[in-house]
């Protein structure tokens, strides 16, 4: 008798009756844990190890533009979600040759082995009017119900986060672009007008750069939270940075109202770590000390180097309140209003996520405001 089983790009094609999937389906249906899924805020199917559904919860069903769980009982994930290529090979979904590439398909072959997997995976598919695109975030988990080897899928939707992140690139791609554009006219303008407009472009050029470094920033910061940001490293001479940091950061002491140094006892050493990251860090701490000190008073920036670390520190004569203590690296903590509260959380996120390193602090009636950024070496 010849064989009759599909030809498969992928897994397997084989499928277990519609009789003894719906057996399954009945026995999950019956278990206490049944009741505890269809509550689940979260996409929720369970598929035997031939891929088919046993159980779908109402969410998975909402993605699958149904109503009535026997819909999609026996069905693979791909066909009951409508996958463009579920029909392109006899075995359905997971034995076309897209299917290798598919997401859900590698995260469901790794819960068959034993073992958990998580996956994003996109799916087009297609209605008689439209195409539409899932991206989604699948996670498998191996189970075993009744002697049946199965895999419990909880599936979300990303769409909105995905198509977030891509508008993100995008900005931030325009914007640096259009800010180099006013660069080049302000060089071109620095060539033509008079000595006279000396003081005015050397104004410009720096709310240039302010604007490009708040854009970088914030880039970096979504960057570092996502996962995404990529180290530079350099040589960094200690003494050299702080100089550096106390001349630039003096943009944020209007007139001057606040004296803002270099502590004499500053130890010169040089180390390798990512330099952006570590000025990103300390401007922060700056900024902070200098909007915290009254007019007068004087903010301390400095660097020590105990046990194997570099320190460096930022001083201000005044204390913070218990409760700004308590929470100053809470992300969206603020004492500045609506919309502020990013600075110190962005400030430990940089150091721990990118350098290895920590920021720490101290505050007290008496002995002031320390910042610290540790940074191993």
């Amino acid at each position: 008798m010849p064989d009759e089983t599909p030809t498969t790009f992928f897994l397997p094609a084989e499928r277990l009756d519609q009789t003894s999937i719906e057996r399954i389906s009945r026995e999950i249906a019956r278990s206490p844990s049944a009741v505890t899924l269809s509550l689940m805020p979260l996409a929720i199917l369970i598929i035997n190890d031939t891929r088919q559904i046993v159980y779908a919860n109402a969410r998975f069903l909402s993605l699958a533009n149904l109503t009535d769980e026997n819909d999609v009982i026996g069905l693979r994930i791909g066909e009951a979600l409508g996958c463009e290529h579920a029909d392109d090979n006899a075995g359905g979904c997971g034995t076309t040759r897209f299917c290798q590439y598919c997401g859900a398909a590698q995260a469901v072959v790794k819960s068959l082995e034993g073992d958990r997997g998580t996956q994003e995976c996109s799916i087009s598919r297609t209605t008689s009017t439209t195409l539409e695109a899932l991206n989604l975030q699948v996670w498998a988990v191996p189970m075993v119900i009744e002697g049946h080897k199965l895999v419990i899928n909880s599936i979300l939707d990303i769409a909105h986060e995905k198509a977030l992140r891509g508008f993100e690139r995008i900005f931030f791609h325009d914007i640096i672009n259009a800010v180099t554009g006013i660069k080049g006219i302000h060089d071109i303008m620095a060539f033509d007008l008079p000595v006279d407009y000396t003081a005015e472009l050397d104004l410009l050029r720096r709310a240039i750069d302010d604007i490009q470094d708040i854009v970088e920033t914030q880039r970096d910061f979504l960057a570092v939270e996502t996962k995404e940001y990529r180290n530079s490293f350099s040589w960094i001479e200690t003494r050299e940075v702080l100089t550096y940091l106390a001349a630039y950061c003096q943009a944020f002491n209007p007139g001057g109202k606040r004296r803002l140094v270099v502590a004499p006892e500053t130890v010169a050493r040089t180390f390798s770590s990512d330099a952006r990251i570590i000025q990103r860090i300390m401007v922060n701490m700056i900024k902070n000390a200098l909007e915290a000190s009254a007019p007068g008073e004087c903010v301390t920036i400095g660097c020590d180097a105990p046990n194997g670390t570099i320190v460096f520190w930022v001083h201000n004569p005044g204390a913070l309140p218990e409760e700004t203590q308590m929470r100053i690296f809470e992300k969206g903590y603020s004492t500045k209003g609506e919309g502020r509260g990013f600075g110190t959380y962005s400030m430990r996120l940089f150091a721990r996520q990118c350098l290895g390193a920590d920021v720490r602090f101290t505050s007290a009636c008496s002995a002031g405001t320390r910042f610290e950024l540790v940074v191993p070496v």
